[in-house]
């Protein structure tokens, strides 16, 4: 859960929680209470934790959307164009699903 996301730049646990994992819990008493320190304790702190988290989710969102439009735009580069067919043009034309659409259409009806 600590590696980030390639699309994101955020960690999974740093979206959903607003902090990265500390990789070894805290042993000593001294490191207990800098924990404590570390989280916010009063509303001003809470507030702003709030908004931060809020902010990164909006970071990763936006990066998200971007990397999306990337992948389209490296896929659509490499797509070829549409064929264009004209009346009288010889085609071949695959029916493998269509027997199943006529069987699940009505009851009353079977298939040949």
């Amino acid at each position: 859960m600590a590696t980030k996301n390639a699309s994101t730049g955020y960690t999974p646990f740093h979206l959903h929680l607003g902090r990265t994992p500390r990789l070894l819990p805290p042993l000593t008493p001294e490191h207990i209470n800098q924990v404590r320190d570390d989280f916010p304790n009063d509303i001003a702190n809470a507030l702003e934790a709030i908004v931060c988290l809020k902010t990164d989710i909006a970071d990763a969102h936006d990066a998200l959307l971007a990397s999306r439009i990337a992948q389209a735009n490296a896929a659509n580069a490499h797509r070829s164009a549409d064929p264009s067919f004209e009346v009288g043009d010889l085609v071949y034309l695959s029916t493998a699903h269509r027997r199943r659409e006529y069987l699940n259409g009505n009851n009353k009806r079977v298939a040949k």
